[in-house]
């Protein structure tokens, strides 16, 4: 019999009556595995495999990879989701995995299909067809299993975020570091003489950087690093990903200028927010760009990012190690009916996004402003709606300016 105290740090088994837990820990044991040692999904069909301590590197089929480690959240859940041919891991080091038998823990109502559940999986069945539908199954299965390549953040650019995080960072020692790499630096100088920061121009990195401060610099980071992060081979996925950019850059720009009208809100964190609310489009182009049945039909393409991005972006930022104010965002943009006390930049994000259609982008289905809940949150209800709009719409050529600026 497993120790109790084993079964006490994952997610299936905190919540547990003391019967069950010992129950389930009569029905499971706990093993050691050597360095390099590899666990394959298919060979534990009866069972549900969790990691106790060490590190395994997963892979799934057509090598994607991805890291998992002990006392972590993604530690606390099991180690595969499924025993799909093609699944396995490989221990960086010794690892102690505990197995549990699964007709066990589905006594007690452990099972690991909730998320066809949660994403509206019968939608799909009207939206795709019996055809594509098996396709779907492929990719979420890939992301139910954590096992799918999420974008990682380039070497330059992790760097650049740590040295941002330092308070006591000087824009001396972060302007060398960004000169590191010549496009990042490059984008620095031109938002810094944008019509955005006003008419004044600057001629090096240090003098762009006191102007438009720390989080402007990250923000201009993270526009670079998405740009680069994929770049797709099928049309349809090209025309998905300029789109996504466009419509995140138009995104963050009207988030930085209402940000201006409400009080405790940091404008470039505005803008940040506005980027990254659809980052979980990029992963899942990344995998529609590999199956032509998805890619070349914008009405599958445009079902599956609609029903997924929004899950796979907060994992996306959660493994970035961003804050949860923006994780929130990217989990909750389209959440028109998200209850919460206090206005945050999730609110923010949609009504900027209700506004979209204002400055050149595409009119986003929602409910109207006037009962939008993030609308009143914010205090928009009790501003002159003229006025807004006039604003708005003098935003339309600087987010075309900052459209060629960084997209290109």
């Amino acid at each position: 019999m497993v120790d109790l105290k084993e079964l006490l740090g994952l997610n299936d088994f905190k919540k547990l009556e003391d019967t069950a837990m010992v129950d389930i820990a009569e029905h499971a044991v706990i093993k050691e595995h050597a360095e390099n040692d590899r666990l394959v999904a298919e060979s534990y069909t009866g069972s549900t495999l969790y990691l106790l301590k060490g590190e395994i590197e997963l892979q799934s089929t057509g090598g994607i990879q991805t890291l998992m480690w002990a006392d972590t959240d993604r530690g606390q859940d099991p180690i595969f989701y499924s025993d799909t041919p093609g699944h396995y891991g490989r221990c960086l080091g010794v690892c102690k995995v505990l197995q549990v038998e699964k007709t066990t823990i589905e006594k007690y109502g452990i099972n690991h299909d909730r998320f066809k559940t949660d994403l509206n999986y019968a939608d799909f069945e009207t939206l795709l067809g019996n055809t594509s539908l098996a396709l779907f199954d492929e990719i979420t299965e890939l992301f139910k299993s954590k096992s799918i390549t999420l974008p990682s953040l380039p070497e330059i650019a992790l760097f650049i975020n740590a040295a941002l995080e330092k308070e006591d960072v000087s824009t001396k020692k972060l302007s060398k570091i960004i000169q590191m790499d010549p496009v990042i630096a490059a984008r620095v100088v031109q938002v810094a003489n944008s019509p955005l920061y006003g008419d004044t121009q600057s001629d090096s990195i240090q003098d762009a950087l006191t102007r438009i401060g720390v989080d402007a610099v990250r923000t201009i980071v993270m526009g670079v690093v998405l740009r680069d992060l994929f770049m797709p081979k099928s049309q349809p996925v090209i025309d998905a990903m300029t789109k996504f950019y466009e419509h995140s850059i138009r995104t963050g720009v009207v988030c930085y200028a209402l940000a201006k009208k409400i009080p405790g809100f940091n404008r470039d964190q505005a803008f940040m927010a506005g980027i990254l609310h659809d980052i979980g489009v990029v992963p899942i182009l990344v995998v529609a760009d590999r199956h032509p049945q998805i890619a070349t039909k914008e009405n599958n393409l445009t079902a599956v990012l609609n029903h997924l991005k929004s899950y796979i972006g907060g994992m996306v930022l959660q493994q970035w190690g961003f804050a949860e104010k923006f994780t929130e965002v990217a989990k909750h943009a389209y959440d028109w009916n998200r209850k919460v006390e206090k206005a945050d930049y999730c609110d923010l994000v949609q009504v900027a996004l209700m506004h979209s259609h204002l400055v050149g982008g595409e009119k986003i289905k929602g409910p109207d402003l006037s009962v939008l809940p993030a609308f009143k949150r914010l205090g928009f209800d009790k501003v002159n709606p003229v006025d807004n709009i006039q604003t708005l719409k003098e935003l339309s050529l600087r987010i075309k300016d900052m459209i060629k600026m960084i997209c290109k």
